[in-house]
C-alpha cells in the first residue's frame, strides 16, 4: 500500500485474512475456507505469490532513498555523489630479517603469526654481510583480518636455519574488507554534508574515500602556540584508522589547502603538478591500545570444534567496529558472540586496559585509540 506515509507492504498473513473475507463476500460465509480445503490451499497459494510480488515492489521503492537502499542500488546512488564501492584490499607490509650473510631468501616465501594469518614475500632478497634484510610482504588474500600489530609477524611457515628472526617493525594497516552497504552510506552522507566544505571537513571526505579508512580526526592548531596535544603553531594533525599510507597521503595532497602545514610521523614527499617534488605530507595512524578480554564459555554438543577460535574472530569483529576515540561496550560482546558462534549456553565476558584490572564494564579509549587484541590479551575459555 502507497499512502501519504509511504510503502507499507502487507504480511504473509495479512494476505490470507484479505483474500479469505473476499472468497466468503463472494461465494458464501458458510465457506470451507480452512488451510487443508480446496479454497483454502488455493487462497495460500495467490498469498504467497502475492506476498513474493510485495516484497520486490517494498525493494523497488525502497531503492531510491539512502537510508533503506542497499547492493546495487546503494551503488547507483553513491554514483551521483561521484563514489564507489571500496573493494576490497590486501595488506603489505615490510619485514625485517637476520639470519645467514648471503642468504637468498626467495620471493613467495611464506611467513605467519601465531594465530596463522599469512604474508608473502614480493621479491627475491639476499641478506647483507652483517646478517641483515628488509623486504615487502604481501597478505596471501584480501581483507582486515590481515592488519595484525606491529611484531607478530615473526613464524616461518616453511622453517630454515639460514633464518634466525623475522618480525614485522609497523603495525599493518592497508588491509581492507570490501566496504559494506552501511560504511558506504555513512561515506554518501559525509561527502553529501561536506560540499561545500570547511578545510576540516574536506579533508575528512577526502581521506574516508581511501579504501580501508574506517575514521578520520582532525585537529587544527590555528593558534600562535603549541597546542595540548603538542602539536606546531599554524598546522594540523590528521589521524587516520586504516588505510595505504600512500594513498592517504595523496589524498591529503590533495584536499590540504596550500600553506598549510601537516604534522605526524608519517611523512610522504609529494610532486605536484608542476613537478615541485619537496612537498610534505605527514600524518599519524591512530593509536593502537590493547583491549585485555577474558571471556568463560559454557559449552553444548552444538560448540565446533574451533569454537575458541570462532568466540575470538567475534571479538575482533566487534572491536573492528568501534571508532576512534570511542567507547569499548563489553555488553556488546555477549550479542556478539551470541550470534556469531553457536553451542553456547552462556558467556562470562570481562574487560580491560590491563590484564590486572578485568571487569564487566566499559573501556573508554583516549582521543586518538583505536581497540585492537593480542594473543595474550584475549584469553577465551570453555566450561572452567
Amino acid at each position: 500500500m502507497l499512502d501519504d506515509n509511504g510503502f507499507t507492504r502487507p504480511t504473509y498473513d495479512e494476505l490470507v485474512s484479505d483474500l479469505t473475507a473476499k472468497w466468503l463476500e463472494l461465494f458464501g460465509s458458510d465457506s470451507d475456507t480452512s488451510s487443508h480445503s480446496v479454497a483454502g490451499v488455493f487462497i495460500r497459494l495467490i498469498a504467497y505469490f502475492m506476498n513474493i510480488l510485495y516484497q520486490l515492489a517494498e525493494k523497488v521503492y525502497n531503492a531510491q532513498f539512502l537510508s533503506t537502499a542497499t547492493g546495487v542500488s546503494l551503488d547507483k546512488i553513491a554514483a551521483n555523489y561521484g563514489l564507489y564501492r571500496n573493494p576490497a584490499a590486501q595488506a603489505i607490509t615490510e619485514l625485517t630479517f637476520t639470519g645467514t650473510p648471503g642468504y637468498l631468501l626467495p620471493a613467495n616465501t611464506l611467513f605467519k603469526t601465531a594465530e596463522g594469518i599469512e604474508f608473502q614475500t614480493a621479491d627475491d632478497l639476499i641478506f647483507s654481510v652483517d646478517g641483515r634484510g628488509n623486504g615487502t610482504a604481501y597478505a596471501v588474500d584480501v581483507g582486515s583480518v590481515y592488519n595484525v600489530p606491529a611484531n607478530t609477524i615473526i613464524y616461518q611457515v616453511e622453517p630454515t636455519s639460514d633464518i634466525i628472526s623475522v618480525t614485522n617493525v609497523e603495525p599493518v594497516e592497508s588491509g581492507a574488507d570490501s566496504e559494506t552497504d552501511l560504511e558506504l552510506a555513512n561515506r554518501i552522507r559525509i561527502a553529501n554534508d561536506t560540499r561545500p566544505s570547511s578545510p576540516a571537513n574536506g579533508i575528512i571526505s577526502a581521506v574516508m574515500a581511501v579504501t580501508g579508512v574506517k575514521t578520520v580526526q582532525v585537529v587544527q592548531n590555528n593558534t600562535l602556540s603549541e597546542d595540548e596535544f603538542g602539536n606546531p603553531p599554524k598546522t594540523i594533525h590528521v589521524y587516520v584508522d586504516g588505510g595505504d599510507e600512500e594513498k592517504i597521503a595523496d589524498a591529503l595532497f590533495n584536499s590540504v589547502s596550500a600553506g598549510i602545514q601537516t604534522v605526524g610521523s608519517k611523512q610522504q614527499v609529494m610532486t605536484d603538478n608542476a613537478g615541485f617534488s619537496d612537498n610534505v605530507i605527514a600524518f599519524d595512524y591512530a593509536q593502537q591500545t590493547a583491549i585485555y578480554v577474558s571471556i568463560n564459555a559454557q559449552t553444548n554438543l552444538d560448540f565446533e570444534t574451533d569454537g575458541i577460535q570462532q568466540i575470538k574472530n567475534a571479538v575482533n569483529d566487534y572491536l573492528t567496529k568501534v571508532p576512534m576515540g570511542g567507547i569499548v561496550r563489553f555488553s556488546y560482546l555477549y550479542k556478539y558472540v551470541y550470534d556469531k558462534v553457536p553451542g553456547i549456553d552462556v558467556i562470562e565476558v570481562k574487560i580491560g586496559s590491563s590484564k590486572d584490572s578485568l571487569t564487566m564494564a566499559d573501556v573508554q579509549l583516549q582521543q586518538f585509540a583505536i581497540p585492537v587484541t593480542t594473543a595474550d590479551s584475549l584469553v577465551v575459555t570453555e566450561n572452567a
